[in-house]
C-alpha cells in the first residue's frame, strides 16, 4: 500500500492510531512524572512496538517493561533497552533464554518470587558466566505472582543475594487488582497502603544490607496516586498512550471519567448488512475486538451500542432516535481492552489529518512464551 491514503481508502478492520492524541499522551506522562522525580519504565505488553519504545525512551523513559520472555526478545533485537521482564520464571528454558539477553543486555532484570526461580537463574547465570540482576516481585494483594511482603520476601531476597551470578536491584509491587476500582479516592486509599507495606518490605531488605534501589510498579490507573508513594523510584504505566475503555470509566481526581489521557487507539470497521431493524452489523469482530466487562464504543455515533456478534463480527445497535450506519460506511470504534486488541494486529496505521501516513509494525504480536 502506497502511501498517504485517505483514511476513508483503508481497508477494514484496522488498527487506527491518532498520532496527535499518541503523542500529547506520551508526552503528558513523560511531563508529568519528571515533574516529581519519579522515572517512567513503560509495559510495552501494551503496545508491542519498537517504534512506540523507542519514541518513550527518546521522551525520557528509563526503561521497557516486557510481560514475556518472547517479547523481551523480539524488542532487544531492534535495540531497545533495558529491559524488565515483570512477570517471574519457572522453566529452565526460559531461564535460559532471558540470561541470553543479559549476556548483550547487561542491565536487564527479572523478577523472583521463589527459590525454584532463584535456583533457576543462578544455573543459567553460571553457564553463562554472567551476573543477571533481580528484582524481588511482591505481592500486594493481586495474588497472581509475587511472594509475601515482609518476612518471606526479606528471606528470598538473603537467598538470591548468597548467590554468585546473581544481584538483588530491589523490588516490584503492581497492584493489578486495583487499577480498575471505580472512584479516585477509594483507588488512592488502598493503593498507597499497598505501596506502604512493599516500602516497609524494601527497607526491611536494605536493613539487611542488601541495596535495594529501584522500587518499582503503578501503573495507569494509580500514575497521579503511585508517583506519591513514599520511596517509590518508577511507574510501569502502559496504557495511558492508547487509553481504552476499561481505564475511562474508572474516573479520575475530578469526575467519572479518567480524561488525563486521550483515547488514540481505534479499530476501523465497515458497515456489512442491516440484518434486523436496529441493528448493523460491522466487521469487526471478537478477532479485532476483545472486551469482557466493558464494551468497546462508537465515539461519532453517541446512542449506538456495540455488541458481540462473533469472530469475524459485531453488532451496532441502535434505536429509533439514531440513525443507522449506511452499510459500506467505516467508522471508529473505541477499544475497550487496548492490550489484546494490538495482539490481534500486523501494525498500526498511523492518523494525520485525515490521512494514513505511515505504518509501524506490531513487533511483539504473538509473543506469548
Amino acid at each position: 500500500m502506497k502511501l498517504p491514503i485517505s483514511l476513508a481508502d483503508l481497508p477494514t478492520p484496522a488498527l487506527l492510531l491518532d498520532e496527535a492524541a499518541f503523542e500529547r499522551n506520551l508526552r503528558k506522562m513523560a511531563d508529568y512524572l519528571a515533574g516529581r522525580g519519579i522515572g517512567l519504565r513503560p509495559h510495552a505488553k501494551t503496545h508491542k512496538s519498537a517504534d512506540i519504545a523507542r519514541k518513550q525512551l527518546d521522551a525520557g523513559a528509563i526503561g521497557i517493561c516486557c510481560a514475556k520472555v518472547s517479547e523481551a526478545e523480539a524488542l532487544a533485537a531492534q535495540g531497545i533497552g533495558p529491559i524488565l521482564v515483570t512477570s517471574p520464571l519457572s522453566t529452565p528454558d526460559k531461564a535460559a533464554r532471558f540470561a541470553a539477553l543479559a549476556l548483550h543486555q547487561p542491565d536487564a532484570m527479572v523478577v523472583v518470587d521463589s527459590l525454584h526461580g532463584l535456583d533457576l537463574l543462578a544455573a543459567a547465570a553460571t553457564e553463562l558466566g554472567i551476573t543477571i540482576k533481580l528484582l524481588i516481585d511482591l505481592d500486594v494483594g493481586t495474588e497472581r505472582t509475587g511472594i509475601e511482603c515482609g518476612a518471606p520476601a526479606v528471606a528470598l531476597a538473603e537467598q538470591a543475594a548468597a548467590r554468585t551470578h546473581l544481584q538483588v536491584c530491589g523490588v516490584q509491587a503492581y497492584a493489578g487488582h486495583l487499577m480498575h476500582i471505580d472512584g479516585f479516592e477509594a483507588r488512592k486509599r488502598h493503593s498507597l497502603a499497598a505501596m506502604a507495606e512493599a516500602a516497609a518490605t524494601r527497607a526491611a531488605i536494605e536493613a539487611g544490607g542488601i541495596p535495594c534501589p529501584v522500587f518499582t510498579g503503578g501503573g495507569t490507573g494509580t500514575f497521579d496516586i503511585d508517583s506519591d508513594a513514599t520511596g517509590m523510584t518508577d511507574l510501569q504505566c502502559g496504557s495511558y498512550l492508547f487509553m481504552d475503555q476499561q481505564y475511562r470509566i474508572i474516573g479520575g481526581p475530578n469526575g467519572d471519567t479518567l480524561d488525563a489521557f486521550e483515547p488514540a487507539l481505534y479499530v476501523w470497521s465497515s458497515a456489512l448488512t442491516h440484518p434486523k431493524p436496529g441493528r448493523v452489523t460491522l466487521d469487526a469482530g471478537f478477532k479485532a475486538l476483545p472486551w469482557d466487562w466493558v464494551r468497546p464504543v462508537l465515539p461519532d455515533y453517541p446512542g449506538t451500542t456495540y455488541d458481540w456478534g462473533g469472530d469475524e463480527h459485531g453488532f451496532a445497535e441502535y434505536t429509533a432516535d439514531t440513525p443507522p450506519i449506511a452499510l459500506g460506511e467505516k467508522v471508529k470504534i473505541f477499544i475497550a481492552h487496548c492490550d489484546p486488541t494490538v495482539n490481534l494486529f500486523d501494525r498500526y496505521y498511523l492518523l494525520r489529518d485525515g490521512q494514513i501516513v505511515d505504518t509501524w509494525p506490531v513487533t511483539a504480536r504473538g509473543c506469548s512464551q
